[in-house]
This record gives C-alpha cells, sequence and structure tokens, in this order.
C-alpha cells in the first residue's frame, strides 16, 4: 500500500544517514547518525554505556544539561538549483534548535513535534555545502522562565525538582515516568532532506466523507497549493486500484491556491475494524501537472467509512461509545505509549510488529497516550491497513500548563501541523485534549501539595479552560470538524463510584487503590479507557538489563528498572493474598504475569459482559520503552507476557466467560460477530486428576453484537460432597460444523489458587518441525496451571501460552524459529522449558 502523502519527485536530495556531532565546546567532531539522538549517538561511540543496563540512567542525567551541535556537508548539483526553490524539508527536531545552512541561520526551532519546509535556495551554492544545528539544553533553555515564575507545575512525573518539561513542547515521557526513565534528549529525531520544487507543490490533500452509505460515498479533495511561478494546469485525482474513479479540474489562475474536487463512488467497499470486516483501502493519487508534464503528486490511502463517537445524556447516565459504519462496536485495546525512551530505534520492523501483535491479540483499537509522541506516519499507516482504530490524544498528560501568547501560538502551530498530517487516515477515530487533568483538578489536591494561593490557582485553571475548552476545540471544528473531541479524559472519576455511569473512567482502585481485583466486577464503567496492574518481564528479559547478582527484588538495579513508588511491594502484597511463596526469582517473575494476566482477566470479563452498558475496555499498557516493571503486556524486548495472551482469549470475537455470583455459577457467551452463531456449549466439573464428576452439552445459537447468559447453577449443587481444592470448571465452546475444534474454553476454580490441591505435573512433549515452525504438543497427568512454555535461545512469541492444562488433554503450540539444519532440529526437544504454578513452590 502507498504511504499518506508520499511525493512521487525525484528531485530530492537525502540528508539522513552519517553526520558529526559534538558537545558544545568540544574541539572534535565524532560520527552520528541521522535520524537519532545525542544517548544514541554518545552510546555507538563508546561515549557511554547501554542507559538501558543496570543503574545507568543515573550516570548519565549530565547529558540533558549540555548543548549539542550537528553538522553534514553535502554537494547540490546545478539541475537542482536551476528549479524554481529548494526547501529544506525537516520532519522533526529535538527541540530548542538553530538551523544554519553555510553560516546562514534559516530557521529556529521550539518544538519537536512540529515538522518544517524551509525555503533554502538563496543560500545554497554549487558543489559542497553544510548543514549545522545547535541543540540547546531543554532544561537550561527554560530555567529562566521556572525561576520567573516563582511556583512549580504539578507535572508531578517529570522526575525533577522544578519540573521544567511543561514549558517545552517535547514529549512529556522523555523527563521520566512511573514506569519509564528519565532521558532528555535532543537531536535530529525525524527524517530531513532538500527537496527541488518546480513552478509548485501539493502542499496539503483534506478528504472529507460529504456522505457515506451503502449506495454511495461522496468525497471531496480539498487541494491546497504552494505556487513559485505562475503557470497553467490540472489536478487530477483517481483511485488506482478500483478503475473509474477520477476527478479533474483545470487551474483556474496562477495565483489562486485553494481547490476541491470531488468523487463519487458507487456501492463504496467500506473500511472495517479488525474483527467486524476488511479494511479495505481505495489508493488514490493527486497528480498536478503543467502543460501535460505532472510536476508534483501525492498518493493517499482512503478508508471510506463512518465513525460516530456517542456521547450523551441517556437512561444509565451519560454515554460513552463508538459506531463504526452505523454499528455499535465495542472498543478492545491497550493504551500505547511511545516504544522507546531512544524514538529513532523505532523502525518500520518494530511498528509492524506492534499492529501484528495487536490484532493477533483481537484487538480494534489504540489509545496513543498524551505523555508520548503524535506518532509517525509509519504507525497510522500501519493501523489503517490492520482496522486498528486509533484514540488519539493531543500532547499533554497529568498536569496543568502555561496560558501566555507564546505557549499557545506553539500549541497552535503543533496541532495545526498534527491534524493536518493525521487527518485522512481511517484510523483516526478522535481527538482528545489531555489525559487526567481534568482528573487532578478535581481529586489531586495540587494547592495544597504545591502551596498555591487562591489566586494563582484560580489563574492556572483558567490557563487550562483557555488552552483545552477554547483553543484545541476551535481548532480541531477548523480542521478537522468531522471528528469527536473531548478536553480530557476520563469524563468519569473512579474515585466516585457513581461516575461509573458517566462517560470513560480510568479505574485505578485495583492497584492505587490497593483493592482486590474482584472489584473489577463492581466497577464497571461506561467505558474504561485505562486500568491496569503490574508484572515483571521474565528472567530471559531480565537478563539483557541485569548481571545474576541483581537477580532479587530490593537490588539496586531492580530499583532503578521499577518507577512506582509502591510497585514491588504492592506486587508481593496481591500475591501473598492469592499464591504461595514462589521458591525462587525466576519463579517469582513468572507468578508476576500469572497474576497480572489473570486479574486482568476479571476485569476484561466483567466489561465485555456488561455490553451495551459499557462498551470499551482499553487497558495500561500495551508496549514499554524500556526494560522494566510496569504494567505492559508485552515486554520492552518484544515478549509476550500472560496479560497479552489473556488478551488474545479475552477478546476473542465469540468467547465464553464463567463467573461465580451469590452461589451462582453463570456461563455467558458474548459475541462481536454481526451475524448470529450456532454454537455447541460443553460444561463440565473434573477433579484436578481429570475425573469427570458432571457433564452436559447443548447447542446454543450466540446472537450477534449481544452477550448471552446461557446457562447458571447453584455451586452447592455442582460441589456436593467434593473437596473444592479438588475440582475445576471447565466450559468449551465450539462452531457446531467445527465439534471438535473449541473456539474458547474458560476454566472456574472453587478455592483460592494457593490452597488448590496442583500436583506437579508431569509433562509429556512431541516436537515436530516444519518449514520453519516448530509445533509443540504438550500432555500432563494431572492438571497444570499457567503452563508457560520457552525455547532456549528464541525470543518470538508462542501462537499460546500461560495456558490451563487439563489432564489428559493435548495442547498444541506454535513458534516461528526460522530455516533450521538436522542437527538444529534435534537439540530442540532439549531446549523446551515447562513451567506451571504447581511448580512455582514445589
Amino acid at each position: 500500500m502507498p504511504n499518506n502523502e508520499v511525493s512521487k519527485m525525484s528531485n530530492t536530495l537525502c540528508l539522513n544517514g552519517s553526520w558529526q556531532f559534538r558537545q558544545a565546546g568540544d574541539e572534535n567532531w565524532l560520527p552520528a547518525n541521522v535520524p537519532g539522538c545525542n544517548f544514541t549517538d554518545l552510546l555507538k561511540n563508546g561515549v557511554i554505556s547501554d542507559p538501558f543496563y543496570r543503574d545507568q540512567e543515573a550516570q548519565l542525567q549530565w547529558i540533558e544539561h549540555q548543548d549539542w551541535h550537528y553538522r553534514k556537508q553535502f554537494n547540490v548539483t546545478q539541475a537542482l538549483l536551476a528549479l524554481d526553490e529548494v526547501e529544506l524539508v525537516i520532519d522533526g527536531l529535538d527541540t530548542y534548535c538553530q538551523v544554519y545552512l553555510n553560516n546562514h541561520l534559516i530557521h529556529r526551532n521550539d518544538n519537536m513535534f512540529v515538522g518544517y519546509r524551509i525555503g533554502c535556495k538563496q543560500w545554497l551554492e554549487p558543489g559542497e555545502n553544510e548543514l549545522r544545528l545547535e541543540f540547546r539544553s531543554p532544561i537550561n533553555e527554560v530555567m529562566p522562565t521556572f525561576n520567573r515564575n516563582g511556583f512549580t507545575y504539578p507535572a508531578e512525573n517529570d522526575k525533577s525538582q522544578e519540573r521544567l518539561s511543561v514549558f517545552t513542547r517535547k514529549a512529556p515521557y522523555h523527563y521520566g515516568w512511573d514506569w519509564g526513565p528519565r532521558f532528555v534528549t535532543s537531536g535530529i529525531w525525524r527524517k530531513i532532506k532538500l527537496q527541488g520544487i518546480e513552478k509548485a507543490r501539493i502542499e496539503n490533500v483534506n478528504v472529507k466523507q460529504i456522505q457515506v452509505s451503502e449506495e454511495v460515498a461522496k468525497l471531496s479533495f480539498d487541494i491546497s497549493l504552494q505556487n513559485y511561478q505562475a503557470f497553467s494546469g490540472q489536478l487530477t485525482v483517481s483511485c488506482l486500484n478500483i478503475d473509474g474513479i477520477t476527478a479533474q479540474i483545470s487551474l483556474v489562475s496562477a495565483e489562486q491556491q485553494t481547490f476541491q474536487l470531488s468523487l463519487n463512488i458507487e456501492h463504496p467497499k467500506l473500511w472495517w475494524p479488525n474483527g467486524l470486516g476488511e479494511p479495505f483501502l481505495y489508493q488514490f493519487e493527486v497528480e498536478l501537472a503543467d502543460n501535460g508534464q505532472v510536476i508534483d503528486s501525492q498518493l493517499l490511502d482512503i478508508g471510506v467509512r463512518t465513525i460516530e463517537v456517542v456521547n450523551q445524556p441517556d437512561q444509565h447516565g451519560e454515554s460513552f461509545y463508538l459506531k463504526v459504519n452505523g454499528v455499535p462496536t465495542f472498543m478492545k485495546g491497550a493504551n500505547y505509549i511511545p516504544s522507546d525512551s531512544f524514538l529513532p530505534r523505532v523502525n518500520e520492523q518494530k511498528y509492524q510488529q506492534i499492529f501484528t501483535d495487536a490484532v493477533a491479540a483481537n484487538m480494534n483499537m489504540l489509545r496513543v497516550w498524551g505523555g508520548g509522541i503524535y506518532e509517525n506516519d509509519e504507525f497510522y499507516r500501519l493501523a489503517d491497513q490492520h482496522g486498528i482504530l486509533i484514540w488519539q490524544d493531543f500532547m499533554f498528560a497529568c498536569s496543568l500548563y502555561p496560558g501566555d501568547s507564546d505557549f499557545i501560538e506553539n500549541v497552535k502551530q503543533e496541532v495545526t501541523y498534527n491534524m493536518k498530517r493525521l487527518r485522512n487516515h481511517a484510523c483516526l477515530a478522535l481527538w482528545c485534549g489531555n489525559n487526567e487533568t481534568e482528573m487532578g483538578i478535581e481529586f489531586w489536591q495540587w494547592p495544597e501539595t504545591f502551596n498555591y494561593s487562591d489566586e494563582l490557582y484560580q489563574r492556572l485553571k483558567q490557563d487550562y479552560d483557555l488552552l483545552f475548552k477554547s483553543v484545541l476545540p476551535e481548532l480541531v471544528a477548523d480542521l478537522d470538524e468531522q471528528r469527536f473531541y473531548f478536553s480530557s479524559s476520563p469524563i468519569g472519576f473512579w474515585e466516585n463510584k457513581a461516575d461509573d455511569n458517566r462517560g470513560d473512567n480510568h479505574y485505578w482502585g485495583v492497584w492505587h487503590g490497593e483493592e482486590p481485583f474482584s472489584e473489577f466486577k463492581n466497577r464497571v464503567p461506561r467505558f474504561m479507557s485505562e486500568f491496569g496492574f503490574q508484572s515483571f518481564p521474565l528472567l530471559a528479559s531480565v537478563k539483557n538489563y541485569s548481571s545474576e547478582q541483581d537477580w532479587q527484588l530490593d537490588s539496586k538495579v531492580m530499583k532503578t528498572h521499577q518507577k512506582h513508588p509502591r510497585g514491588n511491594s504492592l506486587i508481593k502484597q496481591y500475591m501473598q493474598q492469592e499464591y504461595r511463596e514462589p521458591k525462587d526469582f525466576e519463579y517469582f517473575l513468572y507468578l508476576s504475569q500469572v497474576q497480572q494476566g489473570l486479574g486482568m482477566k476479571v476485569a476484561f470479563e466483567a466489561h465485555r459482559s456488561a455490553m451495551p452498558f459499557c462498551m470499551g475496555s482499553l487497558y495500561w499498557q500495551f508496549n514499554d520503552c524500556w526494560p522494566v516493571a510496569s504494567w505492559s503486556g508485552i515486554d520492552y524486548y518484544g515478549r509476550w507476557k500472560a496479560l497479552h495472551y489473556q488478551a488474545k482469549r479475552s477478546f476473542a470475537p465469540i468467547t465464553v466467560f464463567i463467573d461465580q455470583q451469590d452461589g451462582q455459577l453463570l456461563t455467558n457467551i458474548v459475541s462481536d460477530a454481526l451475524t448470529a452463531t450456532k454454537c455447541q456449549l460443553t460444561e463440565r466439573v473434573l477433579t484436578l486428576d481429570g475425573e469427570v464428576l458432571y457433564s452436559r452439552s447443548e447447542q446454543v445459537v450466540v446472537p450477534q453484537l449481544a452477550v448471552s447468559q446461557v446457562n447458571s447453577q447453584s455451586v452447592a449443587a455442582l460441589v456436593a460432597g467434593q473437596d473444592i481444592t479438588n475440582l475445576v470448571f471447565v466450559a468449551e465452546l465450539s462452531l457446531v460444523d467445527t465439534f471438535n475444534q473449541p473456539i474458547s474454553e474458560a476454566f472456574h476454580y472453587f478455592a483460592c489458587t494457593k490452597d488448590l490441591a496442583l500436583k506437579l505435573p508431569e509433562f509429556h512433549c512431541h516436537c515436530r518441525y516444519h518449514q520453519g515452525e516448530l509445533q509443540l504438543t504438550v500432555r500432563a497427568n494431572s492438571l497444570a496451571r499457567q503452563v508457560y512454555v520457552s525455547l532456549e535461545g528464541y525470543s518470538g512469541n508462542w501462537s499460546d501460552n500461560f495456558f490451563d492444562l487439563l489432564p489428559g488433554r493435548e495442547k498444541q503450540v506454535s513458534l516461528a524459529v526460522g530455516e533450521l539444519s538436522e542437527a538444529e532440529v534435534s537439540l530442540l526437544p532439549e531446549k523446551i522449558k515447562l513451567m506451571s504454578i504447581a511448580q512455582s513452590y514445589q
């Protein structure tokens, strides 16, 4: 698929790749790579050690206080200079920077989130030229402003005494968070090039979907041009993958710079989110021609669909849900943070893996959280292709912000640039002003914590209203009027139980409030946009950032890689309530993931079972930016935790859930399918050795887009006369025509995990290697809980893991291992390792 707005012009000189850099005041220039940053360049030159290794973070804080210079020599041809204009195209500078071309100051930068096109032909010379960028310390730059203010903004995740991050339009998480380190970077973090312009170029294309129905889609292409000389010509819009869809207009005058072309698509193929249908994209080409010669063009992927965020009063309180193509759609997904502390490391392969993992877990939405970045074009392109809706925060989180005219003007440029860049993407579902600031105003006691006078606090709240309730909504209305905007997430606050009935909610009673996982059942909101629980990476990942001497919970290194002040103690506290003491550090790490996955399972099932009252479950968080104990479902190295495997099961399109309430065992089937489905449901009670004490089976018709309670049984009757510590209730759901292949399986235990009479399982494994894939069949003589399979030397993710295995039942899982020799294949069985809960303490 083509990229959105990728120019076909060949008059381009790429300036990425090899540069030189130095610390200001140093005589010696060192090799650098662009895109990149000062930390990664220092690391490649051996000046610093790996920032992620052990406790190196603390040793590298000097870097943020220095200025850094970058330079590149390059040759310019006469052919490029013969064009009407040459622009320096900079996609991203981090952050305060002066740009010199042949010693001419051509640009001053003060916003990481804005890209620029700078006309520079007048300063270019034939032959050798030099581009020099002088980055100023983000800390030193705004310290005078902080000192003049005489007060501290409440940016409590900024891990410094002064909390300067609010003054700088730079990724907030760079300054630290309760899952991330403090690495305040500088550098050329996105692509840079010279582009020659002949007569004019296409500046922007805004594709508006005026009407979408099964019969017709009416599209308007609003096109703006940048003219450099008078000419007559044509604008043409044509569809590349469907014949017969085209529109053309002649340019009426040389001075006119905005044009509108309309297109109708008869019986359009709609774009659907993952799980509901194909995310079909129309591939459009916009061409600007002069005297029959194309002088500029852009390619755009356009998904034809309607998205409506329904946030209005109803019989329960205030709704919050999405309708896609008229269908109320339950949102299943997670909150996404930047995938690395050093952003240029996140390459196309990494972005592809993000969406492969999201689709594999049956997700249909990711929330781009407001403490990170407006993501790269590649991120949204892949979201379009994979049918993953994007909840897009503006880059503000957990703090109040300045309201002076310079700051507001800077934000306006940022928002304008990014809305124009992103608004054509089918995946983009909504804009949200910030993360949790209104909740902070209400509950976080900022006046007392930061000693604000009443007058100052009122002024700060007025500045808040100006930015989030005036400036941002006006920009959305002007630039992207078809999309929903609201000022702050969440709308409802978990501190008030009554707020579960209104808007979206971030429920942190579990974890921060130290409430049990069972509270997830009692605190079900209209849309859950944040909730979570921490775990550690497994030992294979911990080995990458620590040494064996660090493998204890209270070591300096493990504390460095745990950013929540109560994180380790909370994990242990919850673990002691449900599980037996793990016998060693490796099993502690494993059990932390089991606890996270099974705890979050309670929430997933509560949210989906409450449909349509609750219409979204986005957990915190999808990924990590460095190796750390955190709320993530995928660790920094790409290894799925138990949480991600559980999300895959709980977010399945049709799934069976078991819940015990008031002495009754309830069997619910949840369906996101657009049609009714015939299924076979089988329920059994077994001993942990596999003896069947009870069994029933029935055919059920699962209605589309609904929750069905298909059975309710007395727990007392089911377990009468039995030792509940030796029992498991199992429900299996199969499609009627594939009875032997369950599409969903649910296990319910009648006793706390630490009280279960689990035996050490005897595993029997059979390996088969076929076309680069290891296929493993596992069987056990007694019930094995949360079986974790690993293969030494291979870091890929199995098709399933952290699963409960019934005695005598075979479980097949697979892992991509690549092409192997016969000798390598013969060694695979020896490298298989299996872990389970019973093994964690026996």
